[in-house]
């Protein structure tokens, strides 16, 4: 049987936010004439489009959670968007710029086989597709990779069971028993958008976590009109800024006020809502100084003690330790708690012994019965999704090329994998995602238009091997630095047994990174290789 194989200029795997960006910048400015986009979704969305569970939202406000160069007439009526608004985002942008017609759908890439004699990547998927491209473009995503427990008896479980990131699509809750493990992201988002519904809900916290309110609402007509008439400088503050969130990030230190102003600020940007306003718009030292980090997680710990009415209750959800990480927010999940049918259960000294035909049994033999159980146990973060792919470059496969950490030169680029592009990989900016898709993207079309500048039969170009070490130093060295090293999450790459710890981005700011970007471009790309 012949295998037919498609020559294409490029091959992007992804189809939320980053993938349909590069498509639509390979072909839009590089006029590529063949680019395909393979999405293993039925549709676009990406992290959307999987992560459809009740409550899931961005936690950067909707006006600049999209395209800075995306100015018309906004889709949005709330201050946050939830899932199903953003993955209708993420088709608009897409029919807007005209890439919708070039993903493929329903498709997994298994392995991209580079070879050097032709210069070419040899792709396949899940359904037999292959594909040779001069340019390969991974935009995976950061959290897409499920981390299933790996708990005795998972598969015995006779109700509905399922990871956070796989929800069912019309799953009906209501007057269920529920049981979800985990109280992170997902986890605090499920329940407080599903305990009023459920006849019974239980949660089993493995460990406490900060969490702010979001606070979100409509976004009157007046408002928008507001925030389109200042529009060019909202971007301009979010590309000049740190976190790149849009709002004024503070300059004072949480140790130079009194503890009364301390107090108020943090009472204030608690009512205004939002887990990055509340870590950024307060103080500037809550992520680098221990000392100030403590006085927020005080004030968050006070909150739940006021309203956790339980007091068993609630100490067990007041964190111990530095409040960082990813700042969390949802509505309402500490009051969920005050409610009857909701519990919260301990699985840190009683830790999950088995799942059972009809739920779960913990170490000391207590038991627990539901008709849904959901694993809201986060994600193998960051690299996580490249180990499903088999990547192979010029000497070696990318899990080879990993093995002692996940090096990539400025978060886009590999050593030895020529003409292979990461968008938000490993050692990218920790901001708003899409304007750090689109310094990477804007990066990743000139360092192209310079390889082709450069000549060669097929222009080619990579990472230099040595300033991509110093690169990954540097991003390990600032990691150190900071309140977020010293707490265990994905972004640490700590919160999945038996991977190594590392920092997975640059945490120094987004314009820290786009200036390094500029100074590289300034300096002839002298930290790449280029083919002839």
């Amino acid at each position: 049987m012949t295998i037919e194989i498609k020559q294409v200029d490029a091959v992007v795997v992804g189809g939320g936010f980053g993938g349909i960006r590069l498509v639509g910048l390979l072909k839009n400015k590089l006029h590529l004439k063949n680019v395909v986009g393979i999405e293993k979704g039925s549709t676009l969305g990406g992290a959307w489009y999987w992560n459809q569970y009740p409550g899931a939202h961005t936690d950067t406000e909707s006006w600049v959670y999209r395209f800075s160069d995306d100015r018309d007439p906004p889709l949005w009526n709330t201050r946050y968007l939830n899932a199903e608004d953003l993955q209708v985002q993420v088709t608009d942008t897409a029919n807007k710029t005209g890439v919708a017609p070039d993903y493929i759908f329903e498709n997994a890439v298994t392995s991209a086989q580079y070879d050097a004699a032709r210069n070419q990547w040899d792709i396949t998927t899940d359904k037999g597709l292959q594909f040779s491209a001069t340019y390969f473009v991974t935009a995976l995503g950061i959290l897409t990779n499920p981390k299933i427990p790996k708990f005795p008896g998972i598969d015995s479980f006779q109700g509905i069971s399922f990871h956070s990131a796989r929800w069912p699509k019309g799953l009906d809750l209501t007057g269920k028993r529920v049981g979800i493990i985990g109280t992170g992201p997902s986890g605090s988002q499920i329940v407080s958008k599903i305990h009023p519904i459920v006849k019974e809900l239980t949660v089993f916290q493995q460990r406490a976590l900060y969490i702010t309110p979001v606070n979100d609402r409509p976004v009157s007509a007046d408002e928008k009109e507001e925030i389109y008439k200042n529009y060019d400088q909202i971007w301009d503050s979010v590309f000049t800024s740190l976190f790149a969130m849009g709002f004024d990030e503070s300059k004072k230190s949480a140790l130079e006020v009194s503890k009364e102003e301390r107090r108020e600020t943090y009472e204030r940007i608690w009512n205004k809502g939002g887990g990055f306003r509340f870590f950024y718009e307060t103080f500037n030292d809550l992520g680098t100084s221990l000392e100030a980090n403590e006085t927020a997680a005080a004030f968050v710990r006070s909150k739940i003690a006021q309203i956790v009415k339980d007091p068993r209750t609630a100490k067990l959800l007041q964190p111990v330790g530095p409040y960082g990480g990813r700042p969390l927010c949802t509505q309402g999940y500490y009051e969920a708690f005050n409610e009857q049918h909701v519990s919260l259960v301990d699985i840190k000294s009683n830790p999950v012994s088995k799942i059972t035909a009809t739920g779960l049994e913990l170490q000391d033999g207590q038991s627990f019965e539901f008709d849904v159980l959901v694993y809201a146990t986060g994600f193998d973060g960051v690299d996580g999704a490249y180990r499903s792919i088999n990547i192979t470059g010029r000497d070696g496969t990318l899990n080879e090329a990993w093995k002692a950490g996940p090096s990539t030169l400025y978060g886009v680029s590999v050593s030895g994998f020529p003409n292979l592009f990461t968008i938000t990989g490993p050692g990218a900016a920790f901001a708003n995602m899409l304007p750090s898709i689109e310094l990477q993207g804007d990066f990743i079309v000139k360092l192209i238009e310079e390889a082709n500048r450069r000549g060669g039969e097929v222009p080619s170009v990579e990472a230099d091997a040595n300033a991509q070490a110093q690169w990954w130093e540097t991003v390990q060295a600032i990691s150190k630095q900071t309140v977020f090293d010293k707490v265990k999450s994905w972004l640490q790459n700590d919160n999945v047994e038996g991977k190594a710890k590392y920092s997975a981005f640059f945490l120094a700011g987004l314009h820290n990174y786009r200036a390094k970007l500029e100074q590289e471009a300034g300096n002839e790309y002298q930290s790449f290789v280029f083919g002839q």
